[in-house]
């Protein structure tokens, strides 16, 4: 379960937000907050995984705000999104520890970039121990040469980019309900998006039958997604 935090004074903007979030689809609960103050209030009431948050509120800083999460040792994370642009601010944000700062405005793609890096670092961070080539992947993403994929309709890159992850850490086949636990998606997304790979070669499919019970598919990776 996911849920995430908008704190942001702007009604259009959170709209805006609400909207990109809803088309990615991998979140469980989305919250919203015009002040500080009630961003504290749902903070303590809420199980918030990840806050988009804005500098300039209504009755406050919202650098303020991330300074007292940090001091607390609250282990939200945390991606600005503001106009503010200024290298001080930047900079203070940076060592405080957010994922990703998004300067308005800003594209779907960017803003998906931002949350495939919140997924990232909470899947490298889901183990006891990391090697070097781990923390490397996270900290020095390489760049793909090749054009992005054209996606079907109510399918998004970030979410394409967070199964493609979780495929190459299971075992070769897997199944649908091996791949939703992996993701925390759920079954009708998951197959939504292994029907897309399928039908793009990315991937095979095997149908199994048993002497009892109903037949199931497992799935195998045929080569690495160009994203």
């Amino acid at each position: 379960m996911t849920n995430i935090l908008i704190v942001e004074d702007d009604p259009m903007v959170q709209f805006i937000h609400r909207n990109y979030l809803e088309k990615i689809g991998t979140f469980t609960n989305i919250y919203s907050s015009e002040t500080i103050s009630e961003a504290r209030n749902l903070l303590a009431t809420r199980s918030i995984q990840l806050i988009l948050l804005d500098i300039r509120l209504k009755d406050g800083n919202g650098i303020d705000l991330l300074t007292e999460l940090r001091r607390t040792k609250q282990t939200v994370d945390v991606i600005l999104i503001t106009a503010a642009n200024e290298v001080e601010i930047i900079n203070d944000a940076l060592h405080l520890g957010v994922i990703d700062y998004l300067i308005k405005p800003f594209t779907l793609q960017r803003f998906e970039k931002s949350i495939h890096r919140f997924y990232a670092k909470n899947r490298m961070f889901d183990s006891d121990q990391l090697n070097q080539n781990q923390l490397d992947a996270y900290l020095e993403p390489q760049p793909h040469a090749s054009a992005p994929l054209e996606l079907d309709k109510g399918l998004s890159m970030a979410t394409l980019k967070i199964i493609q992850e979780a495929i190459a850490q299971l075992s070769q086949p897997f199944t649908v309900p091996q791949l939703t636990a992996k993701t925390g998606l759920s079954h009708v997304s998951v197959r939504k998006y292994l029907n897309f790979l399928e039908a793009h070669h990315f991937l095979k499919s095997d149908t199994i039958y048993r002497k009892t019970g109903r037949p199931f598919k497992t799935y195998q990776l045929l080569t690495t997604l160009p994203i």
